[in-house]
């Protein structure tokens, strides 16, 4: 979900500050105490080496520092405790309390490719902290022990480190150091992206494969915490700023994109990894001969027997919205979430299911036994994505590098190509304007992009234009648990239920939600040919409770 309240995929971590950044947190140093948020049912503890106060820059002498480290400490301790994005852009009050630099050194000793934290202080800093939520990460720098010494007047700006200026040249090696809570992802549930991406970086997909522990493993477990270790990302940060559901920079920007995500496509295709979570679940088995809709008795529970996948929380999946009955598979997968079925209580849920979501799914029902499953990105927008400066490429823009796998699934090609056109074609943050909400020049770019690398078939091409207004469900599903259940935001979890959940859904059955699946049916009828597979037509798009 967008910053209502949070926006899929906002935990993406490989940049550092910029000037815009460094005037949002000018103005949240008044407010800075009390920013983590007490829970209920999850005591939220200070990560274990360290406190959640804003991590400070220590100096070269704690008692003297030297007038360069004075500097250098006041201007990162500006911005060393920043807000969060949420739902009206930067918000004081975190999810999840910055890392400190204490927790940091603790972390880092864990891996032989990061120097050991020496006995001198001023060997780790802190340089940067994210403000996505979901969970916290920084950019951490790191002096080799004689590197560090009495006097250091190395001052660096905040300009500097957002342009990767403060690196291994300095000579400091350069890391990025992301915290989840276990109940979010555990060593087995970071290690199960790794792999994945492990797979594309062997094909050629320019990803930021994360550092080993001294273990082998690639995520580490301190206490109720989770940890994976990164370098930096390669290319320019060019979205830093902005949130989610926003459209590209320019066509020349969704044209890359659109490219890029195909080639992950392609390299994908093989990837033979079961879907995410502990263990595997045998295909679903459905009790009777009749469909829900001709249960009209209502007699016999179809949700008996029916094995769908409970997956990982936070994902973009479609472990229920795959099954040929909606509301049974997720009656099932609702009781397999943390909470959910607790969240969903106050909620005629399955009164709105079958009223909102369930007409969208049989449209979608008659194209599920064509699909071909494959892994996807699950959270494909521009600020998970790096930039080859201009200057280094031949064409008016180049993906440098692909970020943040949080969400990744093993779903299908037209799904993960749906929420990529979800999270950035559509302005969800302002649907009041009378025009412009969808970004139809930006989309065609990024569908040309596509095409030009991994062309779809007619199938496919409907298949997305049936998942487009369904892409979310599962995630706005695990928000409301997120929310509810581990935050003890009630305010939020009601945003996710209402807002993103079904108000989604519901402007997809108003007249601009239609128009942008009419206008999709068109591009698809102009690039691909029709064949016998069942493809819907324009007319088709408007759900019939």
């Amino acid at each position: 979900m967008a910053e209502k309240p949070h926006a899929p995929g906002t935990g993406r971590t490989n940049t550092g500050p910029t000037g815009a950044e460094q005037k949002k947190a000018d103005s949240l140093r008044e407010n800075r105490e009390g920013q983590t948020k007490p829970s209920v049912t999850l005591q939220k503890t200070t990560p274990e080496h360290g406190s959640s106060h804003p991590a400070r820059v220590q100096g070269a002498s704690a008692d003297k520092p030297s007038a360069g480290e004075r500097d250098r400490k006041a201007a990162v301790e500006d911005h060393a405790q920043p807000g969060q994005f949420g739902v009206h852009g930067v918000q004081t009050k975190r999810d999840w309390p910055c890392l400190t630099l204490a927790e940091v050194q603790s972390v880092l000793a864990h891996y032989p490719s990061a120097p050991s934290a020496p006995s001198a202080p001023s060997a780790v800093r802190i340089v940067w902290h994210s403000m996505r939520p979901f969970s916290a990460a920084a950019r951490v720098l790191v002096s080799p022990p004689d590197a560090v010494a009495e006097g250091d007047n190395r001052a660096h700006t905040f300009s500097q480190i957002a342009e990767h200026d403060v690196s291994l040249s300095q000579p400091e090696a350069a890391f990025i150091l992301k915290r989840h809570h276990a109940s979010l992802r555990t060593v087995a549930a970071l290690e199960e992206e790794h792999a994945f991406m492990q797979h594309l970086a062997a094909k050629d997909v320019p990803v930021c494969l994360p550092v080993a522990t001294r273990s082998g493993h690639t995520a580490l477990a301190q206490g109720e915490w989770t940890y994976e270790l990164f370098p930096p990302a390669p290319g320019q940060d060019d979205y830093r700023d902005v949130m989610s559901w926003k459209p590209y920079h320019s066509t020349a920007h969704a044209r890359a994109a659109g490219q890029a995500l195909g080639r992950l496509h392609l390299a994908a295709s093989d990837y033979a990894a079961p879907s995410r979570g502990e263990g595997t679940v045998p295909a679903p088995q459905r009790q009777g001969t009749k469909t829900q809709a001709e249960n009209a008795s209502g007699k016999d529970d179809f949700s008996q027997g029916m094995a769908v996948p409970a997956g990982r929380p936070l994902t973009s999946s479609m472990n229920a919205l795959g099954q040929s009955d909606l509301l049974p598979a997720l009656r099932q997968w609702v009781k397999e979430q943390p909470g959910l079925a607790e969240q969903l209580a106050p909620h005629t849920w399955e009164d709105d299911v079958q009223a909102v979501l369930t007409p969208f799914h049989a449209l979608l029902r008659p194209l599920l036994p064509h699909i071909r499953s494959c892994w996807g990105h699950g959270d494909w927008h521009g600020s998970n994505l790096f930039w080859q400066k201009p200057e280094e490429t031949k064409t008016e823009a180049r993906v440098s590098c692909i970020l943040d796998f949080g969400m990744a699934e093993r779903t299908c090609v037209p799904f993960d190509l749906a929420v990529a056109i979800e999270r950035s074609m559509i302005d969800w943050l302002d649907l009041s304007r009378s025009h412009g909400v969808v970004a139809y020049a930006q989309l065609e770019a990024f569908l040309q992009g596509y095409h030009a690398t991994h062309p779809l078939d007619a199938a496919e091409w409907a298949q997305l234009v049936a998942f487009l207004p369904l892409v979310h469900v599962e995630f706005a599903f695990s928000e409301v648990s997120y929310f509810g259940t581990l935050l003890q935001d009630h305010a939020s979890a009601d945003v996710a239920y209402t807002d993103y959940l079904l108000g989604h859904a519901r402007w997809f059955a108003g007249p601009e939600g239609q128009a942008l699946l009419d206008w999709l049916t068109r591009y698809a009828a102009d690039v691909s040919p029709a064949t016998d597979a069942p493809a819907s037509s324009a007319s088709e798009h408007r759900p019939h409770a």
